[in-house]
């Protein structure tokens, strides 16, 4: 079966490293580097459905063909507020749950086996069918407080923590998982300030964000290989199946394995830009542009043996972002982001509609 593992070995980097939603602790929006009353409690609930219908290689070939990854999260988030000598402090619980919608899968192109007659034609386009785990994913406690903050709240500094345990859905024989089922933490800073205008009327203000990731190790992992199909085979494969048995005539060209192993991530950096204007201030209606970008993340397979696989994974990404948010009412408000990936080293290329409902009381 030595031809079969050459066609699997096709795919291999690109399917095993596929991260459709990002499993890390919530994603900050402009509004939340802006210090709020202390006593707060703060509710928020999110819906974003995703869709990945390219994959970026770690050497940034983009594949556009038969790749369909479709996500829905759900997520819960509590945040409370209070004074702690003086300064804004608080802490926040965050809880997703994600659904994989239909069937998934990542196109690659098929070569002919290694060892035929040159000119034998390829197996062509082709791709893998991506076995998944939905479910809850880890759950993720955080603590903020705000070390610099002006009167009119017109500039505002946050600084954050989160610790995630790997308490979530996982399968170890799945080719995709909303979690690594490893332990998270993260560091977060945040800046806020008002660049023209002033908070109250019509402003527009420059929200920057940072983060740093740090994990631990998933010792219970499983390395996939996921079943390859050939979208049409060339019949002349039925000739050289009589010939030689190893090659193969009929899908899967070959079937999914899966070999145990550590699994474990060279830590992320994260970089956020918004610039919010609030062109409505009686209901705070606000447009906020932003640009997301991410680095690091390689993501490594460690065998029984200590021989160490690069996944292919990478959190190498660059993205647009759009957000709309306006309150209904004192207590209530409503905000829509977009997002749309330009490009990702060692990822999906996301495109993904986001609704947030949050409530303060």
């Amino acid at each position: 079966m030595a031809r079969v593992r050459l066609i699997a070995s096709a795919c291999f980097a690109l399917a095993c490293s596929f991260a459709p939603v990002r499993a890390l602790a919530p994603d900050p929006w402009p509004g939340e580097a802006v210090q709020p009353p202390p006593d707060l409690n703060i509710v928020l609930y999110y819906n974003a459905f995703t869709s990945t219908g390219a994959y970026g290689e770690s050497d940034g070939t983009v594949d556009g063909q038969h790749t369909r990854i479709n996500v829905d999260l759900q997520v819960l988030r509590y945040i409370h507020t209070f004074n702690v000598a003086n300064v804004l402090a608080g802490v926040q619980v965050y809880v997703p749950y994600v659904s994989f919608i239909g069937n998934q899968q990542v196109g690659q192109y098929i070569p002919a086996p290694a060892g035929l007659p040159a000119g034998t034609p390829a197996y062509g386009a082709g791709h893998a069918t991506l076995s998944h785990e939905g479910g809850f994913g880890q759950p993720s406690f955080g603590a903020f407080f705000f070390p610099y903050s002006t009167a009119n709240n017109s500039t505002n500094l946050v600084l954050g923590a989160w610790i995630s345990p790997p308490i979530g859905s996982y399968n170890s024989n799945a080719s995709l998982n909303y979690t690594h089922n490893l332990w998270t933490g993260e560091l977060e800073a945040g800046f806020h300030t008002t660049l023209a205008g002033q908070p109250g009327g019509r402003n527009l203000a420059l929200s920057l964000w940072g983060e740093a990731y740090f994990y631990g190790s998933n010792g219970g992992a499983g390395m996939v290989t996921p079943a390859i199909y050939a979208n049409a085979i060339p019949p002349i494969y039925q000739l050289y199946h009589q010939i030689d048995p190893a090659v193969p005539a009929s899908n899967p060209l070959s079937p999914q394995t899966v070999t145990p192993a550590r699994f474990s991530m060279q830590p992320t950096e994260e970089l956020r830009v918004y610039l919010p204007y609030e062109f409505f201030p009686k209901t705070r209606a606000t447009i906020a542009p932003g640009f997301y970008q991410s680095f690091g993340g390689k993501g490594i397979y460690t065998l029984a043996d200590g021989t160490k696989v690069d996944s292919g994974m990478r959190t190498n990404e660059t993205q647009l972002r759009l957000i709309l948010s306006t309150y209904l009412s004192r207590h209530w408000q409503v905000a829509l982001n977009g997002e749309y990936d330009v490009m990702a080293h060692g990822g999906p290329l996301y495109r993904t509609i986001e609704l947030r409902i949050g409530a303060a009381f």
